[in-house]
């Protein structure tokens, strides 16, 4: 089973919405048509289902973008437990797999989630991070960083796996990671959304308190500065909690005060609080 593309065409003709499909919005596209055949198979099994791991059924990432400049956009999808694809965009909704040739696999096995397209390091050529999780140990959960290396003479872009050589080899238990020029050098930096696989504790007052001021770097988030494309990682001196209180869903960065400079929102899982992060233009964040 593939992936179905849904494409937004105008609507035309005279007849009623009811009585044809004429005038729909979106027409449904199958993989035969499109040729994305993608599909996130999941294995239960003794060691890897719901009750060892309850974020077993979250999907993984998907990210577009136009990876080879040729003003098409391109898609790639994560596999929880399947290799990853690239699919190259052809025009008129035809797309190439070009996943083995790009060389943009992804590390084989458990356990890939989301996926970031951002020219990481200012060449003008789209990059793409990958995160990893699940329960496994902290060297089968390295993120992977591909760094694109520009186009063949047949216009397919290849790839370099180059996590570490920029300090981006997190092993934590990451969710997403956002590119964003945090500290406005013109370069981007790197905020790393981690999750707690663990069950949240049942503490008292004084208990949660010690938890909350306790960092633990693969739960929690991470803020990583890049200066000449090597990033470190900046986040005990941000004033950014980074806690094993961390079910990270999602973040979203945008000016929310309106000064300028950007600011981070984080989204939890469970009952642990969201957070607003202001920037205070000084490399560090007030949480509010």
């Amino acid at each position: 089973m593939g992936i179905c593309i849904v494409g937004l065409y105008p609507a035309c003709g005279n007849k009623s919405d009811t009585a044809s499909t004429d005038n729909a919005l979106f027409t449904l596209l199958p993989a035969s048509s499109t040729h994305i055949d993608f599909n996130d198979t999941l294995t239960e099994g003794l060691n890897t289902n719901v009750l060892l791991y309850e974020y077993f059924y979250n999907g993984g990432g998907v990210a577009i973008g136009d990876v080879n400049n040729d003003g098409l956009q391109d898609i790639y999808f994560s596999g929880n437990m399947t290799d990853n694809k690239l699919y190259l965009n052809k025009g008129n909704m035809q797309f190439e797999d070009i996943t083995e040739t790009a060389g943009v696999a992804a590390r084989p096995g458990p356990w890939k989630t989301g996926i970031t397209m951002a020219d990481v390091n200012g060449d003008g050529k789209m990059d793409i991070y990958v995160c990893h999780s699940g329960m496994l140990r902290g060297p089968k959960r390295t993120n992977e960083l591909f760094i694109n290396i520009g186009n063949d003479a047949n216009g397919v872009p290849h790839f370099n796996e180059e996590a570490a050589q920029y300090g981006l080899a997190d092993t934590g238990y990451s969710t997403q990671a956002y590119f964003f020029d945090y500290d406005r050098d013109g370069d981007l930096d790197m905020l790393l959304l981690h999750h707690n696989p663990h069950n949240l504790p049942v503490l008292n007052e004084a208990g949660t308190a010690q938890l909350f001021n306790k960092p633990d770097a693969e739960i929690g988030v991470r803020l990583y500065k890049n200066d000449n494309n090597h990033f470190t990682d900046i986040t005990p001196s941000t004033n950014i909690n980074s806690s094993a209180l961390s079910y990270g869903l999602g973040a979203g960065i945008a000016d929310i005060n309106g000064d300028g400079w950007p600011d981070i929102y984080i989204s939890n899982d469970y009952g642990v609080p969201d957070f607003l992060y202001i920037n205070n233009r000084n490399g560090t964040f007030l949480q509010v």
